[in-house]
């Protein structure tokens, strides 16, 4: 059961970072913070609730400029919003399988970024649409881009009397495309064992602006640039994309767990790749009102299918 703890509820943003400073907890949805602390884990005298700080709330898409999103954005928010389908398919398809309905009303961007966990499903698709993160203090505003934000495994660039408050992501051409696969041992609410993001533009049949993100990957979301450089410039073809994923798989550093070995999750690393630099090339050929469509599975060279393994091999 949850101990004994101090609540604040300021509405001042300097209030705020006045109470994080001396040491208070904050806490938006609480879908990390309070089951953690209900676990004995991360137990606090203090929490800083920071729901009602306007800094924090508020979410808007502008055309050719993009995404302004508050930190307390819900994910529910995000997978139910058009304008993410058609400019921010893999974004969607992250914040979409963030645990239950339920969990995805309640738990925020802001939450999840700050949570720091490998496994975010909205990190990886964030981390490929350049998204950048802003933090605020006594001393102003800073603009951090998402992938320096992670400093170590749960750590972050952001000061002890700083919040971070909104979420800035860039829009996006009609000739991009983006995907997210998000790979687990059951189809059920569940932590990604592997997960990958990719975005592509496409001049004509050549790719360019190429992203790809992993997950569960390395002790922090991480970008896959060895992968990026295989495929930036380059034509599509079967070829070049089984070098990126091969690229990827020797470039991803997983561990071991009880979840999984770190050798199938590298192998998944090479065979999801594989999947989502399809899908992201795919819609990057189609306009923007067909973008929000789903795409078939595509069976990969040598492959049946992302199918789990048997047991022995996991």
């Amino acid at each position: 059961m949850l101990g004994k703890f101090e609540l604040y509820m300021p509405t001042d943003f300097q209030e705020a970072c006045a109470l994080k400073a001396n040491g208070a907890l904050p806490v938006a949805g609480g879908t990390d913070v309070y089951v953690n602390m209900h676990g004995g884990k991360d137990r606090v005298p203090e929490v800083l609730d920071i729901k009602q700080l306007k800094e924090l709330q508020g979410h808007s898409y502008t055309e050719g400029k993009g995404l302004d999103l508050g930190a307390l954005t819900a994910h529910r928010i995000i997978e139910r919003w058009d304008v993410i389908k058609q400019h921010y398919y893999a974004f969607f398809q992250g914040c979409s399988q963030v645990g239950s309905v339920q969990i995805r009303y309640r738990g925020t961007l802001g939450g999840n970024i700050m949570n720091g966990a490998p496994s975010a499903d909205s990190i990886g698709p964030m981390l490929v649409h350049d998204a950048v993160a802003v933090v605020a203090g006594p001393n102003g505003e800073r603009s951090i881009p998402l992938e320096k934000f992670y400093t170590g495994f749960k750590k972050h660039d952001i000061k002890p009397d700083e919040l971070l408050t909104r979420i800035r992501i860039p829009d996006t051409p009609e000739n991009a495309g983006s995907a997210y696969y998000k790979y687990t041992r059951r189809g059920a609410m569940d932590l990604a064992l592997m997960g990958v993001s990719a975005y592509v533009e496409l001049d004509g049949d050549v790719m360019r602006n190429v992203r790809i993100a992993l997950t569960t990957a390395a002790p922090t979301p991480m970008r896959s640039h060895a992968a990026e450089e295989v495929l930036e410039g380059q034509p599509v073809s079967d070829d070049i994309i089984v070098k990126a994923a091969e690229a990827v798989a020797s470039e991803g550093k997983p561990r071991s767990s009880w979840r999984s070995s770190a050798e199938f999750r590298v192998r998944l690393l090479h065979d999801v790749t594989i999947q989502v630099l399809h899908e992201a090339i795919e819609r990057a050929g189609k306009p923007f009102d067909q973008k929000c469509e789903p795409i078939p599975e595509r069976l990969y060279p040598g492959q049946d299918g992302l199918k789990p393994r048997p047991k022995e091999e996991v």
